[in-house]
């Protein structure tokens, strides 16, 4: 095979790769948006509520905002498993995005969970200290 042909296939992955893994994050966290409402919707105990981290590509909180009542938890799960995944932590911050110490949640590898009980109402941001793009909102009334 010519090397302009081999080059030529190389680059035809390369793009493919480029346009298809981040269609693929998206419509995974599309479902997992889906899931989690509906289990939420369902739920007659609102006591733990789930906030998934995927994709990859992308890095995110899926759902980004979420309600709770005073005295419910939130249960963080890391699921950004892609080419085996990535490391995510969990920490509370201020409006202008600086650590406020509310809550820090560990690093959690692919799989692991953690999980935050909130006593009183308030907005409550939140980053992943790694990925400061990824943020999230927690209202608990």
């Amino acid at each position: 095979m010519k090397t302009t042909k081999k080059v030529g296939i190389v680059l035809a992955t390369i793009v493919l790769g480029l346009v298809i893994s981040p269609a693929i994050a998206y419509g995974e966290a599309g479902e997992i948006r889906k899931s989690v409402a509906s289990i939420e919707k369902f739920s007659t105990s609102s006591a733990i509520k789930t906030v998934m981290i995927v994709g990859h590509e992308d890095p995110q909180f899926v759902p980004h905002m979420i309600h709770l009542k005073i005295g419910d938890s939130i249960r963080f799960i890391n699921q950004d498993g892609q080419d085996g995944g990535l490391a995510h932590d969990v920490i509370s911050v201020d409006e202008s995005g600086m650590p406020n110490g509310k809550f820090n949640g560990i690093i959690l590898n692919v799989g692991d969970t953690y999980t935050e009980k909130f006593t009183e109402s308030g907005i409550f941001n939140y980053i992943d200290s790694t990925y400061p793009q990824m943020q999230g909102i927690i209202v608990v009334s």
